[in-house]
C-alpha cells in the first residue's frame, strides 16, 4: 500500500467521521426537542369526540407548560394512563388542585352528580365524549406528575389545521 493510497484512506475516514457525527448531533437534537420541548401526538379513539376525530388526527403537543404549573381547566393535555402506565391518553382538563368539580356518574345510566374537591397535587381530566370516555370519573384525579405534555396546534388532517384553544367550562 502506497503513502498516496493512505493519505487518501485518511481524507474518506475524516470525511466519513464528520458526517457521522453531524448524524449524532442531530438525533441527540430530536431527541431533546422530543423529549422537552414539543412532540407531534397521534390522536385515536372515541373518548374526545368531537374535538379528535376517532382515527388519523395528529397534534402537536408542548412539553414545557406542565412542568411550569401552566396547565388550566379546559386545556387538553397528554397523560400516562394511571391504569395502565404504558398508555397514553389525551383528556380535557376540567380541575386543577383545590377545584370543586361536579360530574355526572354513570352518562349512560342516570343523571346522578358527585362533587369532589381535586387533592394538592393533581388535575381533573375528563373525555369530550362523556359517554365513551375512561377518565378521571373512573379511576380518580390525576397526579400532576403524569402529565407529559399540553396539546398546542391541530396538524393532521389539514382541513382542520388550527391553534387547540381553551374550552369554556360550565360553571
Amino acid at each position: 500500500m502506497s503513502l498516496r493510497n493512505l493519505k487518501e484512506l485518511t481524507i474518506i475516514a475524516k470525511e466519513a467521521f464528520s458526517k457521522m457525527f453531524l448524524v449524532a448531533k442531530s438525533l441527540c437534537f430530536l431527541h431533546v426537542t422530543n423529549t422537552h420541548v414539543f412532540t407531534v401526538a397521534s390522536l385515536y379513539g372515541p373518548s374526545m369526540l368531537p374535538t379528535f376525530n376517532l382515527t388519523g388526527d395528529w397534534a402537536l403537543a408542548e412539553r414545557f407548560s406542565h412542568k411550569l404549573g401552566k396547565v388550566g381547566a379546559g386545556d387538553i393535555v397528554i397523560l400516562k394512563s394511571p391504569v395502565e402506565p404504558r398508555k397514553i391518553m389525551t383528556k380535557r382538563v376540567i380541575g386543577v388542585e383545590g377545584d370543586s368539580v361536579t360530574y355526572v356518574v354513570e352518562p349512560k345510566n342516570s343523571d346522578r352528580t358527585e362533587t369532589i374537591v381535586v387533592p394538592k397535587g393533581h388535575i381533573w381530566v375528563e373525555g369530550d365524549n362523556i359517554y365513551n370516555s375512561k377518565d378521571s370519573r373512573n379511576f380518580g384525579a390525576v397526579p400532576y406528575g403524569l402529565l407529559r405534555g399540553k396539546m398546542l396546534w391541530k396538524i393532521w388532517p389539514p382541513k382542520d389545521f388550527g391553534y387547540i384553544g381553551k374550552k369554556e367550562q360550565n360553571s
